[in-house]
């Protein structure tokens, strides 16, 4: 049961995940560290190269795709633990 939980945990996870980057697909972010490092140093942000927004779409597509692939294999473990699949 706890392993199910656990699979559909990281499911929502990865779900949240795309949303947030499909979301925020068109702007230039800056994650929390990269942050810090930067405005202790006083340096501007480089800005993203052509890898950089194919790889920030790539994760919105993954979680997408692995977001519901894992919830509904966390619904087939806890179901199939409880002997109702």
């Amino acid at each position: 049961m706890t392993k199910g939980l656990l699979i559909f945990a990281m499911g929502v996870l990865l779900l949240w995940v795309g949303w947030n980057h499909w979301q925020y697909r068109r702007q230039e972010t800056v994650n929390i560290l990269e942050a810090a490092i930067l405005r202790s140093t006083g340096e501007e942000p480089l800005p993203l190269t052509k890898l950089d927004w194919f790889l920030k779409n790539l994760q919105a597509i993954l979680g997408f795709i692995l977001g519901p692939f894992f919830i509904l294999a966390g619904v087939a473990v806890i179901l199939g633990e409880l002997e109702l699949l």
